[in-house]
């Protein structure tokens, strides 16, 4: 045997290393022959294609993949021998396609490697990062905008007046303290997605939390004329939380129930066992939400009302919050509401 020949078993054992490989790819990865047919795929690219049960090989490139732009690519591919790129969708994702030529041994290209590498997700979070840089710079323009024009108001002569000047001042107060809750509540969101805040994890009873918080808020809900009733049972056994991220909480969705409910409403709040887990509901007899809106309730800067909740004082990031900080400790929040007749926002957390 010369040197440069290979027995049939390193050439089997070469070919199940590649096939181990090819396996534990997380990239579609399928090689097409010059006349276009599937020889090789490996299981992310059967999946891409849903064809686990059947397989790709064997099967014509042209009839796995519709579009136009990628055929042109691969015949592309053929003729120049050259390596190319470009992101496309396929079956409701994004991908990024990189295509290659194989040549065989006298430099002609015999076939071509197809690789799909899923972009999905990071085009999603390229979209949401573009969308908050847009929306924090929008919130922080609109006060800083009536900071500056009453500022200026003041410096061309208003100071004379001291009603108009106490005036704006107060304005230009109510705007530096919007900013400083956005600035805040920008911090406690990074804080708490980014891991940073750790949770100091002890039991915790939320009937304590609960009234701490209706205490705090008590003299809002005194001056809007609010009937508060706290329902729970004697028994319930404490929760498993960081106590001070409870409170955020719970101060964030009773806050809002006393903002969003009219004069002489009421709000009923309910913690009830279920299973391993407390549910605590915050109920009010409000507006209500309309239902097209109550999925995109916990998403960053969404309102329903966005000059009303301006008005309140809203940042557009307290139930953005609430769910980061549910969710970090493994439980969850839910919403429901009818439009005219109130809304319930409530969330789940595990029993010590």
């Amino acid at each position: 045997m010369h040197d440069g020949e290979k027995t049939g078993e390193e050439t089997f054992r070469e070919r199940n290393k590649m096939k181990a490989i090819l396996t534990t790819l997380v990239d579609g990865v399928m090689a097409v022959s010059r006349d276009g047919i599937v020889t090789l795929a490996n299981k992310a690219a059967e999946e891409i294609f849903k064809a686990r049960h059947e397989g790709l090989v064997g099967k014509p490139f042209a009839s796995l993949v519709s579009s136009q732009e990628l055929n042109q690519m691969l015949e592309d591919v053929f003729e120049t021998g050259r390596q190319i790129f470009t992101e496309t969708a396929l079956e409701q994702c994004l991908f990024r396609v990189q295509m290659a030529a194989i040549n065989g041994e006298k430099g002609d290209v015999e076939g071509a490697v197809v690789v799909f590498h899923d972009v999905t997700d990071a085009r999603k979070f390229d979209q949401m990062r573009s969308e908050f840089v847009a929306n924090v710079s929008h919130e922080l323009r609109t006060p800083l905008t009536a900071i500056k024009g009453f500022v200026e108001t003041l410096l061309d002569g208003a100071l004379e007046d001291k009603l108009i000047c106490r005036r704006f001042l107060t304005i230009i107060e109510g705007e530096n303290n919007r900013l400083t809750r956005l600035i805040d509540d920008l911090l406690t969101l990074s804080a708490i997605e980014s891991r940073e805040r750790k949770l100091t994890l002890k039991p915790v009873c939320l009937v304590t939390s609960i009234i701490q918080v209706m205490n705090i808020l008590g003299p809002q809900a005194r001056e809007k004329r609010l009937h508060l009733e706290l329902i729970f049972n004697r028994d319930l056994p404490p929760v498993k939380a960081d106590e001070d991220l409870v409170g955020q909480v719970l101060i964030n969705l009773i806050d809002n129930a006393i903002k969003y409910t009219s004069p002489g409403g009421k709000i009923v709040i309910r913690v009830k066992r279920g299973g391993d887990q407390v549910f605590t509901s915050i109920t009010d007899t409000g507006t209500g939400i309309p239902q097209e809106s109550l999925p995109r309730l916990f998403e960053r800067f969404y309102r329903v009302d966005k000059a009303r909740s301006r008005e309140l004082g809203g940042t557009g990031l307290g139930l953005a919050i609430v769910k980061h900080i549910v969710e970090s400790h493994g439980g969850e929040v839910f919403v429901e509401s009818e439009l005219g007749k109130g809304s319930t926002f409530g969330f789940s957390l595990w029993v010590a």
